[in-house]
């Protein structure tokens, strides 16, 4: 189990008197209460933990040995019940709302940590704490620490991701950029100080990772690339993009040299061009990943090249 930083408990101790005054005040203040949601994706997040806790305030007593009563009230055939927490160590009235709730919070949610990565010879697909999943070229692995309030992974090479939907904010740093998403299925590559963000469904918004400003929020169907202090917005295929998630690489009349070295880096075995002119080669064409050989035969069935197996991998010539 874990417990709730200062921080988090503060938030979830002005949730609750967000709750309550909502529940009791007046219009304005339930219209300062929706403005106060808004500002921020963790005090929805903090706002659902806080609902959560006081559903589950009855079972966190009876955990810890405290004394709990229901009483309800039935009219027109709706139970109501309101519960009443009683001990010295437990308290979920608005007035001493903060160290109880987050006795409660830490009751009910985990914080999880994990680090994977994907071996240098191939991809990975994996299964994330909160449910959702990562897709992993070779070589590249993520951090994921999922919080009370918030879900934060850090990227190093290029990963897809598929978002499992929730109220705390799902938040991917790569570099200077991170990508906020609720619900969604993207991807995020970081090479040489470049950073590209390629969406096929759902929202996100790429910030800087240092100051939060929002540098861009591309519609599915669209990719950022990110380098220095420009981002360049561009349409683009995703599923065609994303298709080596799933083993395939779709080539759309692309250079033989960038699709030899998109192969490569997806496979984990180096593909040579010995003649640098036949990198300007047109390309086009469905092909399995782990099959570099089905990949080189029908380049050689287009073009006058010829390709043979080295200890290193495979090397291309002009025959």
């Amino acid at each position: 189990m874990s417990t709730p930083s200062p921080q988090e408990s503060a938030l979830l101790a002005q949730a609750a008197q967000w709750l309550e005054r909502a529940r009791h005040g007046s219009e304005a203040d339930r219209a300062a209460f929706r403005a106060w949601l808004q500002e921020r994706p963790e005090h929805v997040a903090a706002m659902d933990l806080v609902e959560r806790a006081w559903r589950a305030a009855p079972r966190a007593a009876q955990a810890r040995g405290l004394k709990a009563r229901a009483p309800a009230a039935v009219a027109q055939g709706h139970v109501r019940s309101r519960w009443r927490l009683a001990g010295p160590a437990l308290g979920l009235a608005c007035a001493g709302a903060c160290a109880g709730l987050a006795a409660v919070a830490a009751w009910t949610m985990n914080v999880d940590e994990q680090r994977l990565a994907a071996p240098a010879d191939r991809m990975a697909s994996f299964a994330l704490a909160d449910g959702s999943r990562v897709w992993l070229t070779p070589g590249s692995a993520v951090t994921m620490r999922a919080t009370l309030l918030d879900r934060a992974v850090r990227l190093q090479g290029e990963g897809t991701f598929d978002v499992r939907h929730e109220r705390r904010p799902f938040a991917v740093t790569a570099g200077d950029v991170r990508v906020v998403d609720r619900g969604t299925l993207f991807s995020v590559a970081r090479r040489d100080g470049q950073t590209a963000v390629i969406l096929a469904r759902g929202a996100i918004d790429i910030e800087d990772s240092h100051s939060g400003a929002v540098i861009a929020s591309p519609h599915p169907g669209q990719q950022v690339a990110l380098g220095g202090d420009t981002a360049t917005i561009s349409d683009v295929d995703a599923t065609a993009a994303l298709a080596w998630r799933e083993g395939r690489l779709v080539v759309q009349d692309q250079p033989l040299s960038a699709v030899a070295a998109r192969l490569a880096e997806l496979s984990g075995t180096p593909i040579a061009l010995r003649d640098p002119a036949i990198g300007t080669l047109r390309v086009y064409g469905t092909y399995r990943i782990g099959d570099a050989a089905q990949f080189l035969d029908a380049v050689a069935a287009l073009y006058p090249v010829a390709w043979r197996r080295t200890e290193r991998g495979y090397e291309v010539y002009r025959r």
